[in-house]
């Protein structure tokens, strides 16, 4: 005779409230409970927007109508407005959006809130070597010779905040300029606020994790393209001897 499955009793009171949110008909408070699985509450004081306006890192409130969640347990946006990070601010993150921000994201499929704090960092010193080493816009061409998305945790299940790594092409980071990445940003998922989107506006957020697909890895294959960089790519060796 088998043994008698059983259930413990913070399992059972998971189930209980799944089933109890399945009958409710409020769509946005079940919207917002599922969210709570993925958003932790706020911890973002006002004393810290001031510090990055005074750091430079963002505008003031006046204009980039800024604000802290106060006592929302996860976005409630009104509209206009977008939901940020600290830590991606001070990894170089800046509104409004560039054009290769809007271009990157579409191409990978991805929002803002897939990112975590290192990709952002790399995003921003990508950006930061096109424009003032390369004297060119930032080209996804070139980045995508150098870096791959990673999922993260898992290519079967992505996570709706970081769930996009990047992260060098094997062989290629020795080729690239040398950065130090941060090791970890404690609770960074924890400090979001709101800030007005700026035109042109970014996709506010989006409440799943990312999908995977088959351009996080492609690499540049065709001669054309390969051809098209070489310049870029022999101007970025000789700036490294």
């Amino acid at each position: 005779m088998g043994k008698k499955k059983t259930t413990s009793k913070s399992q059972s009171s998971f189930m209980d409230e799944e089933s109890s949110l399945s009958l409710i008909e409020n769509q946005e408070f079940v919207a917002m409970r599922a969210a709570q699985k993925f958003w932790p509450a706020p911890t973002t004081t006002e004393a810290q927007l001031r510090e990055l306006v005074s750091d430079g890192l963002i505008q003031g409130q006046a204009f980039a109508e800024w604000r802290v969640p106060g006592e929302h347990r996860v976005p409630v946006l009104v509209p206009g407005e977008i939901v940020l990070f600290v830590s991606f601010i001070r990894a170089g993150l800046c509104l409004p959006a560039s054009a290769f921000l809007h271009q990157f994201l579409d191409y990978f499929g991805i929002c803002l809130n897939h990112l975590a704090p290192n990709a952002v960092l790399h995003l921003s010193v990508f950006v930061h070597l096109c424009e003032a080493f390369l004297g060119i816009p930032p080209s996804l061409s070139l980045f995508r010779y150098f870096f791959r998305l990673k999922p993260q945790p898992r290519r079967e299940e992505t996570s709706v905040l970081g769930g996009c790594g990047i992260q060098f092409r094997q062989g290629l980071k020795s080729k690239f300029f040398d950065y130090d990445l941060v090791d970890s940003v404690k609770d960074w998922r924890a400090d979001w606020f709101y800030a007005a989107n700026l035109i042109p506006s970014l996709v506010v957020h989006s409440g799943s994790g990312p999908v995977v697909n088959d351009r996080w890895d492609k690499k540049l294959e065709s001669p054309a393209e390969i051809q098209v960089i070489q310049p870029l790519l022999d101007r970025i060796s000789m700036l490294k001897q």
